[in-house]
Parts: structure tokens; sequence; C-alpha cells
């Protein structure tokens, strides 16, 4: 008797427990608060932050006088074009509390919005897929870039928030459009306003408006097929109609008077500061940059991560992007490892650009887990660029039955945008994009991720296994190097 009830408890022991994964996400979790609370708390915004100046400008402006900027000359450049949104809830987090470090609460606020709604959309996965969920959220919850901008003050957070938001409603929409009643009026109107709200945040969320109407399109072909233009109007023309008056409504009072004033719904500063014809103008938008710059083949960064100058490493668009968004490429006050020889070769450092003293050197020790973490995050990159392709690939297939259309088109529009802009806009010479332009893309990114690994491993369950296990080990090993770099010695 004895001997059965070893046994059986044995069995238990070894058998996995549903509620594992739950627990994993719930500490992976905690440690993502905590690293951004922890970051938030301590990190040298003034000194350290990018933009700090030009926003906290914005904010006591905002504080001032309450309505758009509107370009005003006594504003920053990097200010005034702006949308007020995140300016406004800003000043309001400043005016209670008299602290300007409070106002990166609304970028923490803005990731756990973030990370329960990337959780709520995983639901679709079922328990099968549970560990496939489990790298999804883990890799969300220590993303270094993540990390770094939710514990500074600037709009990304809150305006990336706002984006997943409206892009978690576009994709509620087109999962009822799979059923007989077609997409709710209410499901179209919170997308619309959600959409809206997002573009007074940052003007890239228009891509929000052009996924959802690529995505109508396709849809509506389907369904004009089987069904006829009639149902077709019901099911999904009408809803996209109400998300788009409800869009139009949030964000005609800013809109609308640049369109009046400046012959564009968000204009750009260096537009109005230089006016046309100038140098940048005089070239073809084809001839602005090189070809190299737009392809994904330059390794200098993943030997030496740090931007020195706006001319080293070498222009490219994609190694930045990736680099940035695994190591500190541009500020460099997360890591504290001290100790043993440094480098004053990097942006702010006596022998970079902007020389700005000794304490903007950087230790080789700081140096050595950036590489680390971009190599590591490489192939975590590409993990999630080969599943957001076979999340569109599998809704192409099946009609829109499984996968997601809105999530890899969101994320393929943020992208070209930001593309288009740095064609159009070479102004600065510059190596580098911000990495910090695409933290909007991370969570559907991820979504794409856990949503393929649980396809995969439905379809090969030992393959599957060791594509969960493999991406599990890589993200534990961010989660350390990011861990070690911040605190330890």
């Amino acid at each position: 008797m004895n001997i059965d009830r070893m046994t059986a408890r044995l069995s238990r022991w070894r058998t996995p427990q549903p509620a594992l994964p739950a627990v994993v996400v719930l500490l992976v979790s905690a440690l993502g608060l905590a690293l951004r609370v922890e970051h938030a708390l301590t990190f040298d915004g003034p000194t350290r932050g990018s933009d700090y100046d030009v926003y906290l400008q914005g904010v006591r402006w905002m504080g001032a006088h309450w309505r758009p900027f509107d370009f005003d000359p006594s504003l920053p450049s990097g200010a005034r074009y702006q949308p007020p949104l995140w300016f406004a809830a800003a000043a309001a987090v400043w005016k209670l509390t008299g602290s300007e470090r409070a106002i990166a609460a609304l970028s923490i606020a803005g990731w756990c919005l973030r990370q329960g709604l990337l959780a709520r959309l995983l639901r679709s996965i079922g328990p099968e897929g549970a560990w496939a969920a489990v790298a999804a959220l883990s890799l969300h919850a220590v993303l270094p870039l993540s990390v770094l901008l939710d514990g500074k003050v600037n709009p990304e957070g809150p305006h990336a928030a706002l984006f997943t938001l409206a892009l978690f409603g576009l994709w509620r929409m087109e999962r009822e459009a799979d059923e007989p009643a077609g997409i709710s009026a209410r499901a179209a109107a919170l997308f619309g306003l959600g959409a809206g709200l997002a573009l007074l945040t940052k003007a890239s969320s228009a891509v929000l408006m052009l996924t959802a109407a690529a995505a109508l399109v396709v849809r509506a072909g389907w369904s004009a097929r089987a069904e006829g233009l009639r149902a077709t109007w019901r099911r999904l023309l009408r809803p996209a109609a109400v998300a788009a008056l409800a869009w139009a409504l949030v964000v005609a009072g800013w809109c609308g008077p640049n369109l009046a004033r400046r012959g564009h719904p968000f204009p750009h500063d260096w537009d109005q500061e230089f006016p046309a014809p100038r140098s940048v103008h005089d070239t073809p938008v084809l001839y602005r940059r090189p070809l190299g710059w737009a392809l994904p083949f330059e390794l200098t960064y993943l030997r030496s991560p740090v931007i020195r100058s706006p001319t080293e490493p070498r222009a490219n668009f994609w190694s930045p992007l990736v680099a940035g968004t695994w190591a500190d490429a541009y500020n460099r006050g997360f890591c504290r490892l001290a100790g043993g020889p440094t480098t004053a070769r990097v942006w702010g450092g006596d022998e970079g650009w902007f020389s700005l003293g000794p304490a903007w050197s950087v230790t080789h020790r700081c140096l050595r887990v950036y590489v680390a973490l971009v190599r590591v995050g490489l192939l975590l990159t590409l993990a999630s660029v080969l599943a957001l392709l076979d999340t569109a690939r599998r809704s192409l297939r099946t009609r829109g039955r499984d996968g997601s259309l809105v999530l890899p088109l969101a994320v393929a529009l943020l992208v070209l945008f930001l593309m288009a802009f740095a064609v159009v806009y070479p102004l600065d010479d510059s190596a580098v994009v911000n990495p910090r332009y695409l933290l909007s893309a991370a969570t559907p990114l991820c979504a794409c991720l856990g949503l393929a690994l649980a396809r995969l491993r439905s379809v090969h369950r030992g393959l599957g296994r060791t594509a969960v296990g493999l991406c599990l080990g890589s993200i534990a090993l961010v989660a350390g190097l990011l861990c070690f770099e911040r605190f330890g010695r």
C-alpha cells in the first residue's frame, strides 16, 4: 500500500502540471516589472535619457498652455511637431506629483497593459501550446529595448500601449469576421477609438488604419465571392465604416488644423524649419540612400553594437534596429559593470561624437555583454521574422480561419513607414535609425512567435518541442545577461 502511494505521488511529481506554465509567466513578468521599476527609479534621465530635455521642455510647455504645440518656436525642434496626448498625460503626472521621474510610470503602466493584452491574445492557442505562450510572454517581459525604454521619460512606451490596444481590437475584429454575425459595431468603434488615441500620441500609428484597410480588402474579396456583396456589406464593410468614423472623430481636432494650415495631417518639423528647395530635396528620393543601406548585410554591429558617431558604424537600416533592440547602443546607462579597461570611442565619449566627458566611457565588460546579447538576440529575431511570415501564410491559405493577417501586416507597415521616413529625410547623414521607434512592433512580433511555435508543436511534435526549448533557453540567457549587466559586480 505504501509503495502504491509513493508510486502515485512520484507519478504526479513527474507529470507536468497545467499550472506550471502560468507560474513561469507570472515569475518572468514579475522580473520584467521589477527591472522596469528599478530602472525608472534609478536611471540618470537628464544625462543619459535620449531626448530627455526635449521631452521635458514639451511637458513643461504643455503644463502651462494645455493645447497642441502647433510648431511653437519657443519649443525645441524635436518637440514642437509632436502630437499632444502623451505630453498632456505627462504634464498631468508632473503637476500632480511634482516629479519628473514619476512620468516614467506612464511607460511602466503601458508595458503592463501590453503584457496583459498579449496574454489575452495568446489564449487562442489553447493548453496544448502553453509553453509556446510562455516563450512569447517571457520574451516580451525581458526584451532589452522594452526594459530600457520603459524606465525612461519618453512617449514610446505609452504609444506602444495604445498601438497594441488598437491592434488587439483589430485582431478581435479579424476573429469576429469569421462568425455568422460578422464584426460587431462595438468592436469596430473600440478599434477606431484606440487607433485614434494612438495617432494622437505618435504619427506612426497611422499604419493601424492602413493595416485595417489592407486586411479589409482581402477579407471583403473572400466574402464577396462566397456570400455576395450584401452580406459583405453587413458583416464587414458597415462595421469598417463605423471604425473609420470613430477614428476620424478622435483625430479631427489635431489632424484637421494641420491639414488646413500646413497641408498635411501630421507635418514634420523638418518640412517647416527647412522650406524647399534644399539640397536633400533636390535629390530624387530613390537616390538619397545607397542600396547597401537597405540590405541586412552590415555585420559591423555584431562585433561592436554601439554608436560612435553619425557615420560610424556604416549607415544601414536593419543592423542598428536589431542591435539596438538587444543592446543599449545609444545611452549605455543601463550597464553598471565596472572595473577593467574602458573605451571612449562611443557616442558621448571623449573620442566619439558629442564629447561629454569621461562618464560616458564604457567598460569592456559592458561591451562584451552587449555583443553576447546581440548574438543571442539575432537568433530570436530570425525566429520572430519566420514566425511573422508563417502567421501571415496560414491566414492567407485558410482564408482567415488560422493564423492572423493583421498582426504581421501591422509590423511590416510599421517597418516600411520608418524606412520611408529615413529615406525621405536623411538630413543628418546618420548611421542609425533609432530602434525605439519600433517598440510598437514588439508585442505583435511576440504574438506571432507564440502562435507559430504552438502550430509547429501541433504539426511536428518533436521539432516543435525543440524549437520551444531553444527559444526558452535563449530568452533565459537574455534575462540572465540583462540582470548581470544591471546588478553584476
